[in-house]
């Protein structure tokens, strides 16, 4: 059984920061330095049965929806738990009246996301050690999971 839920005890605090340790840090060797932003997100955790395969966050910053550091263990890429994470992030800003949602996209995960409803926006940058392309997802265009290639 897959399930997410948003971070809300300690222990569950620990999990998203030692799976965003190992895939964002070790795995992707993203520099963590120049993040500043972490304590001000809602974490989330997709589960695998009763085992964690994955985090991610998102963020209001008073003006904008930023979905930031989806992270799936190796293991569970491939079978839809990062499609979930990021629909639960989005939820999540829906519900809170978001019109639009914006992520930075590690370069090379842009299909990923367009699969959702995500629309590139603006041109590719580099931070963090690596490559972006900053992506917007407008209320109303998500796409839902029906299996074509949209």
């Amino acid at each position: 059984m897959v399930f997410g839920k948003f971070v809300s005890e300690e222990k569950d605090a620990d999990v998203v920061q030692s799976i965003y340790k190992q895939v964002c840090e070790k795995e992707l060797g993203l520099d963590n330095s120049e993040t500043t932003e972490e304590d001000f997100c809602l974490n989330a955790l997709v589960f695998a049965g009763e085992k964690p395969a994955g985090m991610g966050r998102v963020l209001f910053d008073g003006e904008d929806f930023r979905i930031r550091d989806v992270a799936i263990l190796p293991e569970y890429r491939g079978d839809q738990y990062g499609d979930f994470m990021v629909r639960l992030l989005i939820d999540k800003a829906m519900m809170s009246n978001a019109q639009e949602i914006r992520l930075d996209a590690l370069a090379g995960t842009e299909g990923f996301f367009r699969k959702i409803g995500f629309e590139t926006e603006g041109e590719a940058f580099e931070a963090r050690g690596v490559r972006w392309q900053p992506m917007i997802l407008h209320a109303g265009s998500i796409h839902k999971c029906c299996g074509c290639q949209v």
